[in-house]
């Protein structure tokens, strides 16, 4: 099915709908307030569209290997040809449109997630869009074909009427002083010019190619199975959610896009959460990328305090720093009408005991496969207080990896992770010296009570397979699924076999896979994506590897025409439902068809 497409520069990204109209940006980062916000406010909210006078047919698809992409308008007197990227190490959209037909620009920033007009300023060269209420700006500018004048004084309709021909369209956002103004504005212009040189002279767009260069060096796969090019889409979906300047991986580049729509499940993923940074990261090391997983390692390990619980928050800012709750945007109707809108996220505040296993586990799987014991050595300090912490607060209750609101309890996934943060840190402390010899035995028995409580109170007799939480009547979770992925159980152990079925009784609907039946909110209205990976992932485990391409196939088979994944699936529809592009989503392909192939290649040696 058609929907939005994703581009990024590692610093933000943008939405762009099958026709070609940027429906969201926040500027500059991921997480600051967007200027263009069709997505969850119409029109009036801020969009920039290309139109042509006729009518057409639209069709989208990535230029190969990249994070460019481009949209094709079919007219009866020919096509328009849209190419978007943003500049890598520029706040900066860059739109290169090749015409056969007349057709308009529609230019609407809205500053301040839609609720603010800008101030406009025209010369000759391009429009200036100055944020009343802050300090920053937008200038914008079209290069076209020698001899194409494009006249900027009428700026205030925010419409421009161009023949046919080749533009270069240029938006970059920029500190609004006069000092960053001035230079700036020589900068675009002086782009802009070379554009038109470039164009008429039929020459390669030099920005454009660097940037294209860019995302094919950057996405090398050590993976050649069936599913290559479902795998090489996720990673770059994974590497256009990493925020270059810390190596920071986030969650979505989107807030506020709704579970259920006309619900409340809607909310702000735009931060780097550990739990989701850490399964990307393993994705990534998984798809050979060892650069990109240390970064993760090192951005996650600067953000611990040594006072208190090691990570403060579930997810922090992509600099780093806390993030302070979440408000409502008001003022936005919603996507298809599902209010609030949020920036911002309330479960900065919950207490999750499984995100310091879920980083411990990608630090392990770092450190044993590369090598980098100088890194571990470097390290050691900061990881030996997480393990600590966790040693001397297991018991805690909390709110779980799905942040459930108001409902604290001893989840039993959250003590698995518990478990996994003990017992790969006593591996980690055997690998790191002699001297943390007697850690990794103190932290072990440590992980045995871990293990000796799951197996006494997350496990319930009457209903036969491991539950949600401890004593919570049998009640059915999907995380139960990881208890063999981390090492804890044998896919094949006679408890999780039983876990395994139920799930698959109560929670799996063909290929597609409920985290529960219910929370605080109610009803879950729509399957969770990540959780057919996981489901895949545990039948690979169990040798049955025929029913772990099926599922692999069918969550492939419900991606976007463009390849993307949401955080849920409608099963009736096929709409993504949540926040899109999903790391989630896109992780949990690559580490299944990772595996996947992995242990077909096992077979294949062991019948020779």
């Amino acid at each position: 099915m058609k929907f939005y497409g994703f581009i990024s520069n590692g610093s933000t990204a943008a939405l762009i709908d099958p026709y070609g109209s940027v429906d969201w940006l926040p500027l500059p980062r991921f997480d600051s307030p967007s200027v263009f916000t069709r997505l969850l406010g119409g029109d009036d909210a801020g969009m920039c569209s290309i139109v042509p006078t006729e009518a057409c047919t639209a069709s989208q698809a990535y230029v190969e290997g990249t994070n460019i992409l481009r949209t094709t308008l079919s007219c009866g007197n020919g096509r328009l040809e849209i190419t978007d990227f943003l500049s890598v190490g520029r706040s900066e959209l860059r739109r290169l449109v090749r015409s056969d037909v007349p057709f308009e620009v529609h230019l609407r920033p809205r500053f301040g997630y839609g609720l603010v007009a800008p101030a406009v300023s025209p010369d000759n060269r391009g429009v200036l869009f100055r944020n009343p209420l802050g300090e920053e700006a937008l200038l914008f500018t079209i290069g076209s074909h020698s001899g194409t004048q494009v006249l900027f004084e009428d700026a205030l309709s925010g419409m421009w009427r161009l023949p046919k021909g080749s533009y270069d369209i240029i938006l970059r956002y920029v500190g609004d002083s006069r000092r960053d103004l001035t230079e700036t504005a020589q900068a675009v212009a002086q782009e802009a010019l070379q554009a038109e040189e470039d164009l008429a002279a039929e020459r390669e767009h030099r920005t454009y190619q660097n940037n294209l260069r860019y995302w094919r060096n950057t996405t090398r796969l050590n993976y050649d199975g069936p599913f290559r090019k479902a795998v090489e889409r996720s990673l770059l979906v994974l590497r256009g959610l990493t925020y270059r300047t810390t190596g920071a991986l986030i969650a979505a580049p989107t807030t506020s896009l709704p579970e259920l729509p006309g619900g409340s499940r809607q909310w702000d993923y735009r931060f780097a959460w550990i739990r989701d940074g850490a399964y990307s990261a393993e994705a990534l090391l998984s798809a050979g990328d060892r650069a990109a997983t240390r970064r993760f390692i090192a951005f996650m390990l600067e953000c611990v305090d040594l006072q208190g619980k090691p990570f403060q928050a579930p997810f922090f800012h992509v600099d780093g720093t806390l993030i302070r709750g979440e408000r409502d945007l008001d003022w936005l109707r919603g996507f298809l009408d599902s209010r609030p809108c949020r920036e911002g996220n309330a479960a900065t505040g919950q207490l999750q005991l499984d995100i310091e296993g879920d980083f411990l586990w990608v630090v392990y799987r770092y450190i044993k496969e590369s090598g980098d014991k100088e890194s571990l050595s470097a390290w050691w300090q900061l990881i030996r207080a997480i393990v600590d912490w966790v040693a001397e607060n297991w018991q805690v209750a909390d709110a779980s990896l799905w942040e459930f609101r108001g409902q604290d309890a001893q989840y039993t996934h959250s003590k698995l992770m518990c478990w996994v943060a003990l017992h790969y840190g006593a591996e980690l402390a055997t690998m790191a010296s002699e001297d943390a010899l007697a850690l990794a035995r103190k932290w072990q028995a440590t992980a045995e009570q871990v293990r000796r409580a799951i197996e006494e109170r997350g496990f319930d007799h009457r209903s036969g397979h491991y539950t949600q939480a401890f004593g919570d009547g049998g009640k059915l979770d999907a995380a139960l699924l990881m208890l063999p992925l981390y090492g804890y159980c044998d896919a094949r152990e006679e408890r999780f076999e039983s876990t395994l079925a139920a799930i698959e009784r109560e929670l799996v609907h063909g290929h597609w896979v409920y985290r529960y039946a219910s929370d605080m909110l109610g009803a879950a209205a729509f399957p969770f994506v990540l959780s057919t990976s996981h489901l895949a992932r545990v039948h690979i485990l169990r040798g049955e590897l025929d029913r772990a391409e099926e599922l692999l196939r069918g969550l492939i088979g419900s991606a976007t025409d463009l390849g993307l994944l949401a955080e849920h699936c409608d099963m009736e529809s096929g709409n993504p439902r949540g926040n899109f592009p999903q790391a989630f989503s896109h992780l949990g392909i690559v580490m299944a068809a990772v595996e996947l192939d992995a242990a077909r290649q096992r077979l294949r040696m062991e019948r020779k």
